[in-house]
């Protein structure tokens, strides 16, 4: 069984499918807090839905990273991942806390079918669609904001920074650590755009993760909106990738040719008929609820198979529980989700809550300064200003 360590939490699953975390991440603020406790809250789900298929008597137990880059030594008991940077990384792949509840998630893509379902192809905007944040593993966006400067196609920007106290600072490190030139409106904050409505696009593009340049949940999102998908060319990956095929379920691009290849696919109706159809094939082979359960089911039964019969030895003053049938013996996290809908849409980030009046971004006032010493009239200017106002 897993005993605890630095690197992410040792999980135990008890004979009653309930959850016990070795650690409560929250308390000491450690990175993936938050993760933890989503997982915790997909896990919960799972085993309800496998309670029937759980061994009798027997815990399970293994150690979770958390960290987007994925776990760095061989363990002597079962590793998971949520994601790789490098494939040679060592641990078992296992489904993002961000796929939530499978439920919830059979229920979010739903909404995304049938919101796809309403726009025809001849009405989409014939561009790409990309929203994101700077952060130090930013370089890949970076490198697509300086081409936006240059091709109509492409509809992208930072929407929030990470790790940096404006999107304007992030540019500047990014530009400076990897030697590449910014361009003018690379730090410009683009509008939010929900996900009910990725619809409105033929293509949707997938980059790597802020933080470390790592995995990125966003391509989970993007298969259920009857567009075209297009992924950057990386290293990073998640338990799925190894059944993603280029030409059929998604197109790789990258700064060399992205323009060229949307161009190139614009030109040829049947391949965007056949890499529509690839996309949402592969969201119903591999993406869908019952997926996300069966990956689960497949991981426990063999580590019912091959862990030790004994139950494991854990620590009850540091471990925590979000299970009332364990809250006896286990103290609560601190943090326990038990979210509906519209509050786990919020707290995956993709529905914006409602804010109150703020005082405008830094990098918005800059960006609104730029942008009235170009108008070339007293008209213009005015027009920049109002519509400055209306964002803000």
């Amino acid at each position: 069984h897993c005993s605890p360590l630095m690197q992410g939490s040792c999980v135990y699953v008890a004979p009653n499918g309930g959850v016990v975390h070795a650690r409560d991440m929250s308390l000491a603020k450690n990175a993936g807090s938050s993760k933890q406790m989503l997982a915790d809250l997909q896990l919960r789900a799972v085993s309800a839905a496998l309670q029937s298929a759980l061994p009798e008597e027997r815990w399970v137990s293994w150690n979770m990273v958390y960290t987007a880059a994925g776990p760095t030594k061989h363990r002597p008991w079962p590793t998971m991942a949520i994601g790789k940077r490098e494939p040679h990384r060592p641990g078992l792949l296992m489904p993002n806390p961000f796929f939530g509840a499978p439920s919830w998630w059979a229920r979010h893509n739903l909404l995304q079918i049938a919101a796809s379902q309403k726009r025809s192809w001849a009405t989409r905007a014939r561009k790409v669609l990309y929203r994101g944040a700077c952060g130090p593993g930013a370089r890949a966006r970076l490198e697509l904001m300086n081409i936006a400067e240059k091709s109509d196609l492409l509809d992208v920007g930072f929407t929030g920074v990470d790790g940096f106290p404006s999107i304007q600072s992030c540019v500047d490190a990014l530009a400076k650590k990897h030697e590449i030139r910014a361009a003018p409106g690379a730090s410009r904050r683009a509008p939010h755009v929900a996900q009910t409505n990725y619809s409105q696009y033929r293509y949707l593009l997938h980059l790597p993760g802020a933080a470390t340049g790592s995995y990125s949940r966003n391509l989970q999102y993007l298969w259920t909106h009857g567009s075209i998908v297009l992924v950057w060319n990386q290293t990073a990956t998640e338990f799925y990738y190894r059944h993603l095929v280029d030409g059929e379920h998604y197109v790789v691009v990258d700064a060399s040719n992205i323009v060229a290849t949307v161009e190139a696919i614009e030109a040829d109706p049947a391949r965007q008929e056949r890499l529509r159809r690839g996309a949402r094939a592969f969201y119903d082979a591999h993406l869908a609820a019952p997926r996300l359960i069966d990956r689960w089911r497949a991981v426990l039964e063999a580590l019912a198979l091959r862990q030790d019969v004994e139950p494991p030895k854990i620590d009850n003053s540091s471990a925590c529980t979000c299970d009332h049938r364990l809250s006896t013996k286990y103290r609560p996290c601190s943090t326990c989700l038990h979210l509906e809908d519209t509050e786990m849409a919020y707290f995956m980030g993709i529905l914006k809550k409602p804010k109150r009046p703020r005082a405008p971004d830094p990098d918005d006032v800059v960006g609104l300064a730029r942008d009235i010493l170009a108008a070339t009239t007293l008209d213009a200017a005015r027009a920049v200003a109002r519509a400055f106002v209306g964002q803000n």
